[in-house]
């Protein structure tokens, strides 16, 4: 367990940094982000902030609809995560700005944070450990209803937009992308780091 902290922690500072740069490049963030960034603009507090706010009320949600106990340590994961997007905000959207950057640059910036992003959260599921209550929910979804990991997130998207629809919030093509696309990403690379982790037991084994 010991030996997957730093992959688990080096997960999700990847997919954090995915996402400061997702937003940063203009062309459509995340229905969460989006979400997250209305709600800091219209009631304050810090993007993390509205973050672990959320993530609580999935932690809930997961133990009703799996029926078991919430699981209090992935508050752990909560506050490591809120934090990280907010170190990665101040550090990438205050430092840089892509605002009057060639389109196909803005392309670039987003294409790589979804790739951060997919690979990240990928990575850090592999390892079993503590799960963002978010992910925890696609999970149980996909595990209550039968669904797979991209249907499942697909379903999580597509309420996040509605909501920030409802309040206001920007969405650009790039929000489309990422509804579509990131749970495939995440699908693939989670198989990928599977396939890795399994290979090594075998070859100890």
């Amino acid at each position: 367990m010991v030996k997957k902290i730093p992959i688990y922690a080096s997960g999700i500072l990847i997919a954090c940094l995915g996402v400061a740069l997702i937003i940063n490049s203009t062309v459509g963030a995340g229905p969460w982000d989006i979400l997250f960034v209305t709600l800091t603009v219209k009631f304050g507090l810090t993007m993390g902030s509205w973050v672990m706010i959320w993530q609580a009320g999935f932690l809930i949600f997961n133990a009703i609809i799996l029926k078991k106990r919430p699981e209090i340590e992935s508050f752990i994961t909560v506050l490591l995560w809120g934090v990280t997007v907010d170190f990665w905000m101040f550090i990438v959207v205050k430092g840089t700005d892509f605002t009057a950057s060639p389109l196909v640059i803005k392309w670039c910036v987003f294409l790589i944070g979804v790739t951060l992003i997919g690979f990240g959260v990928g990575i850090y599921l592999s390892t079993n450990l503590p799960r963002m209550p978010y992910d925890g929910t696609m999970v149980a979804i996909s595990q209550r209803y039968k669904l797979s990991l991209r249907v499942s997130r697909l379903i999580l998207e597509g309420t996040a937009v509605i909501l920030g629809f409802l309040l206001g919030g920007t969405m650009g093509i790039g929000t489309v992308v990422i509804v579509l696309a990131i749970g495939s990403i995440i699908q693939f690379f989670n198989k990928m780091a599977n396939r890795i982790i399994d290979s090594k037991l075998m070859f100890r084994a």
